[in-house]
C-alpha cells in the first residue's frame, strides 16, 4: 500500500520555513512544537485552537536550534542550541543558556546541536556536529548523555552527522542515526553501566533507495509495537520498517528534503512531518507561503491515518526548571 501526502495536508497552512525540524507532539496539551535550525527559531501550536501560534527566536543570527525536548513545565521547553542548552519559555518568550558543552575553542566556532532524545530516566542524549558555515561535514562530532544535575559523557566520538535516536521500551537498545553513512545503527544499551555496545546495523537505506544518490536518513520515531518511522533525507519519502528493519512502506510527501517525523493527535493516528526548502541556505530567496507549486520544501504537513499507531510518548527533561 502506498500512502501519499499532497498540498492538501499542509499544516498550518500560513507557514513555511528554511530548515524545518524536530517535530514534537506534546501529549499533555494536543500541541505541536518543531524548530527552524538555521533561523534559530522554536514554533508551538495548538491542534485545539489552530489561531494560536508561538514563535521564539534567538537575537543572536549566529544561534540556532538543533533539538527541543519537554520539561516539566509545559510552557518551557529544553533547547539545545549552538554551544549548549537553554530554556525557553513561551510565557516570558525568552531563551536562555543554562549549560555550555565542553567545546574546546576550535569546536566553538566549527560545532552545532543537532538531533536528540530525552531517555526513559530524564536524561538528555544530543549529537553535536559541524556547523553550517564548515564547508565539508567531517569526523569531528560527538554524541553526549547529559544528565538532569549536567553530568556530561561522550557516548561516541569522530561522528558526521548524529541524527534521529530513539530506546526500546525497555530502554534497554538505542536505535541511533548516522545520516552520511546511510544507516541506522541499534545496540544495546546498559542503564548501571551507561555503556553502549553490540553496534548492529538496524536499516541501510543505500539498500531500500538503490536509484538514489544520497539517501540520507534523518528525523524518527518509534512506535510501541518496534515500528520506525524515518525522514529519509533527498528522497521526499518517510520510511516506515518494522521491528525487524523490514520494509512496510514509503510515505511519499510533496517535498524532496524530509527531515524529520512523530505521531500524535487526540486518537494517536497522525503523522507530522518536517521539510527543509530547496534553497534552504539561500537568503536572497524568499520563502513564499503563497507559492504551492513545485517541490513544497519547508511546510510542515499532517496526515491522519486511519488506525492508532501507538506512537512512543516523548519523555520529560529531568532538569528542574520554573
Amino acid at each position: 500500500m502506498s500512502i501519499e501526502v499532497s498540498k492538501e495536508d499542509i499544516f498550518p497552512q500560513d507557514y513555511r520555513g528554511r530548515l524545518t525540524e524536530g517535530v514534537t507532539y506534546d501529549y499533555r496539551n494536543n500541541q505541536l512544537i518543531w524548530i527552524d535550525i538555521i533561523l534559530g527559531e522554536i514554533h508551538r501550536v495548538s491542534l485545539t485552537d489552530l489561531n494560536k501560534h508561538e514563535i521564539l527566536k534567538w537575537e543572536n543570527p549566529k544561534e540556532s536550534v538543533g533539538f527541543i525536548g519537554l520539561t516539566s513545565n509545559e510552557d518551557i521547553v529544553l533547547v539545545a542550541a549552538k554551544s549548549g542548552l537553554a530554556y525557553g519559555n513561551f510565557k516570558t518568550k525568552k531563551l536562555e543558556y543554562f549549560f555550555k558543552y565542553p567545546f574546546t575553542d576550535s569546536e566553538k566556532d566549527r560545532l552545532r546541536s543537532n538531533d536528540g532524545i530525552i531517555d526513559p530516566w530524564g536524561n538528555l542524549w544530543i549529537g553535536v556536529m559541524n556547523d553550517f558555515h564548515v564547508e565539508e561535514v567531517k569526523e569531528e562530532g560527538y554524541l553526549y548523555r547529559i544528565t538532569p544535575d549536567l553530568q556530561i559523557d561522550v557516548m561516541l566520538t569522530n561522528t558526521k552527522i548524529s541524527n534521529g535516536l530513539a530506546f526500546n521500551n525497555e530502554g534497554n537498545e538505542l536505535y541511533w542515526t548516522d545520516s552520511q553513512n546511510y544507516t541506522i545503527f541499534k545496540f544495546k544499551y546498559d542503564k548501571d553501566s551507561n555503556k553502549l555496545s553490540d553496534k548492529q546495523a538496524f536499516v541501510e537505506t543505500k539498500q531500500l533507495y538503490p536509484d538514489i544518490e544520497s539517501p540520507e536518513p534523518d528525523g524518527m520515531i518509534r512506535t510501541e509495537n518496534g515500528d520506525i518511522y524515518s525522514a529519509i533525507f533527498n528522497t521526499g519519502t518517510i520510511l516506515h520498517v518494522n521491528s525487524k528493519g523490514e520494509l512496510i512502506d514509503k510515505i511519499h510527501v510533496p517535498a524532496k528534503r524530509c527531515t524529520c517525523v512523530t505521531i500524535g493527535g487526540l486518537d494517536d493516528n497522525e503523522l507530522f512531518i518536517n521539510t527543509g526548502n530547496l534553497k534552504l541556505d539561500d537568503f536572497n530567496h524568499s520563502i513564499n507561503v503563497d507559492d504551492l507549486f513545485g517541490d513544497l520544501g519547508g511546510f510542515l504537513f499532517r496526515l491522519k491515518l486511519k488506525n492508532k499507531l501507538y506512537g512512543q510518548k516523548k519523555n520529560i527533561w529531568g532538569g528542574k526548571v520554573e
